[in-house]
C-alpha cells in the first residue's frame, strides 16, 4: 500500500493494487475518502471505466448529469467517458473503493469544470 495522496479530481488517495506493484494487468484498486460537504471536480476517465463500492458514509453520485443517492454497500459502474462527481452528504467522510479497468491513470482522467484554489 501506498501513502495517501490528492488525486487531480480532489479525493484523498490510497492505492491498493497497482499493476507496477501487483503484476495486475486489468485493473487497478483505490480507495478514496471525501471529506463532509465536500465534492470531488467533475471530470471523466477517456479510456477506463470505474466502479465505485461505497465502504462508509452517504454520498451523491452525479454520472452524465444523472445524480442518485449512494451509501455504504452501493456499487455503480462509470462507462469510460461519463462525466462523474461525487459529493459527501454525511456528517462523516465518505469513503469509497474505486476499481478501474484499464487501470487508472492521471493522464487518462480530464477534469470537466474549472478548479479553483
Amino acid at each position: 500500500m501506498t501513502d495517501e495522496f490528492v488525486a487531480p479530481d480532489g479525493s484523498r488517495i490510497v492505492e491498493l493494487v497497482r499493476p507496477e506493484r501487483e503484476g495486475s494487468r486489468n485493473l487497478s484498486l483505490a480507495r478514496a475518502t471525501i471529506k463532509p460537504g465536500q465534492s470531488t471536480h467533475r471530470h471523466r476517465h477517456l479510456n477506463s471505466e470505474e466502479t465505485y463500492y461505497v465502504l462508509q458514509g452517504e454520498g451523491a453520485l452525479e454520472v452524465a448529469a444523472r445524480i442518485e443517492r449512494v451509501s455504504a454497500g452501493d456499487a455503480r459502474l462509470i462507462p469510460a467517458g461519463a462525466e462523474h462527481r461525487i459529493t459527501c452528504m454525511s456528517e462523516e467522510p465518505l469513503v469509497i473503493l474505486c476499481a478501474c479497468s484499464p487501470p487508472y491513470e492521471d493522464e487518462d482522467t480530464e477534469l470537466t469544470e474549472p478548479v479553483t484554489v
